[in-house]
């Protein structure tokens, strides 16, 4: 919960389930015998001096620190599974943290050994060590598309004694779909919707696209999701890298010329045509932009520049979808 700033609603702990040599605890029950018996010794309830204390120190490393380090690592190295975290214990008890969505790689072995390497942090999990083999972590990862599968949605269930796992079924049209379909292959986060935690303001525009002649593609050089949006796992607004905003089903479109710096009277209309995008050229900048949700469909007024002109950008989409693949840190307005 510190860590992540938010309320940890559902996890489950795995331990391994590793036998531990019966040795270990023999060793340490043949160390207890000798201090016993030197306790009794130094009370002089027995005559002998038989042990002495430098053999006792001598004796500890062999019948106590290794079979308790062989303890530790057969019981230890702990699971922590959340809704969007997976945590390692490492041999000093603390938990190593990896955002799901983080995961840049994962790989099982032949021996179902699985490799999990994040950002700077990487996992060997043994996974026979483990109850059930975690093999709810397995199918996370293969509906997270690392295991040459598609990326799709589910849900975790967190119950007592399991944790259930269920694909969902996306409540999105089937235009909607079928945009999303044509990237998942370009972008690690790929999200339909919330139009309202998603903020185009002072952002490059690197090309412009169509599809049908009815969607329109920005490219972008970035975007700011604010701390609500699903993909954001920081109470933070965050900037992202490199960003593609599809507008779907564009209508109703108005390009102005509204003159330069001074001269805000001098309007001229460009354009009522989704084609009139077009003249959004490389490195426009997004100076402003703002959505207003109007029933089924969205409205947007967006303010950009183009050299010394200054346009007004008006049109109206159904649905949004925003692509990236990483935040580059928190936006403009968290760092005041």
């Amino acid at each position: 919960m510190k860590k992540t700033k938010r309320p940890l609603s559902g996890y489950r702990v795995f331990k391994q389930q590793v036998k531990v040599h019966k040795k270990a605890y023999l060793a340490l029950f043949l160390y207890a015998i000798a201090l016993v018996y030197y306790a009794l010794e130094y009370l002089e309830f027995v005559d002998t001096r038989y042990i002495h204390p430098q053999y006792l120190l001598l004796l500890s490393i062999v019948f106590v620190l290794w079979p308790l380090l062989h303890i530790h690592l057969k019981k230890g190295f702990g699971i922590l599974l959340t809704h969007d975290v997976i945590a390692m214990q490492n041999v000093f008890n603390r938990y190593r943290m990896m955002f799901i969505q983080d995961i840049q790689k994962a790989k099982l072995t032949k021996k179902n050994t699985l490799y999990i390497k994040g950002k700077g942090l990487k996992f060997k999990i043994k996974m026979p060590h483990y109850e059930d083999n975690l093999n709810v972590i397995k199918s996370i990862l293969n509906y997270e598309g690392h295991f040459k599968q598609k990326k799709k949605l589910y849900k975790l269930f967190f119950e007592v004694d399991q944790v259930d796992i269920q694909e969902m079924s996306p409540s999105v049209d089937p235009t909607t779909r079928r945009l999303l379909d044509k990237f998942l292959d370009d972008y690690k986060h790929l999200t339909p919707g919330f139009i309202k935690d998603v903020i185009l303001y002072n952002a490059s525009v690197e090309k412009v696209r169509f599809i049908e002649e009815r969607h329109a593609l920005l490219y972008m050089s970035h975007v700011d999701l604010k701390g609500d949006y699903p993909e954001n796992t920081s109470f933070d607004a965050q900037k992202t890298d490199n960003a593609l905003v599809v507008f779907q089903d564009v209508s109703h479109v108005e390009i102005y010329n509204i003159g330069r710096e001074q001269h805000e009277a001098d309007i001229e209309l460009l354009g009522t045509s989704i084609s009139t995008l077009r003249k959004i050229a490389k490195n426009a900048i997004v100076m402003e932009t703002n959505f207003k949700v109007l029933g089924d469909r969205i409205s947007t007024d967006m303010v950009i520049m183009q050299g010394a002109k200054k346009q007004r950008v008006r049109f109206v989409f159904k649905e949004i979808i925003i692509g990236f693949n990483t935040f580059k840190g928190a936006s403009w307005f968290e760092k005041k």
